[in-house]
């Protein structure tokens, strides 16, 4: 773990508190996300090469942007 620490302006850090946002787990899934938004964003305008910086921080079960679709599901026969 690694601690931080970060300057906000007074009403955006009350209201995030107010919300739970800052709480560790919550500010750390902020962050995943983002990473995943930007490396997808990346891959996009690199016409499918990811920065090497980003792509590596997928967790390990995440298919990633270049899996194929989950199949479609079969109606079952009546």
């Amino acid at each position: 773990m690694t601690t931080i620490e970060i300057s906000l302006p007074r009403d955006l850090a009350e209201e995030a508190e107010e919300m739970g946002l800052l709480q560790s787990q919550v500010v750390a899934d902020l962050l995943r996300d983002e990473i995943r938004r930007r490396t997808f964003s990346d891959l996009l305008a690199h016409g499918g090469l990811a920065h090497e910086n980003l792509a590596h921080d997928a967790p390990a079960n995440d298919p990633g942007p270049n899996a194929p679709p989950n199949p479609p599901r079969r109606r079952p026969q009546v």
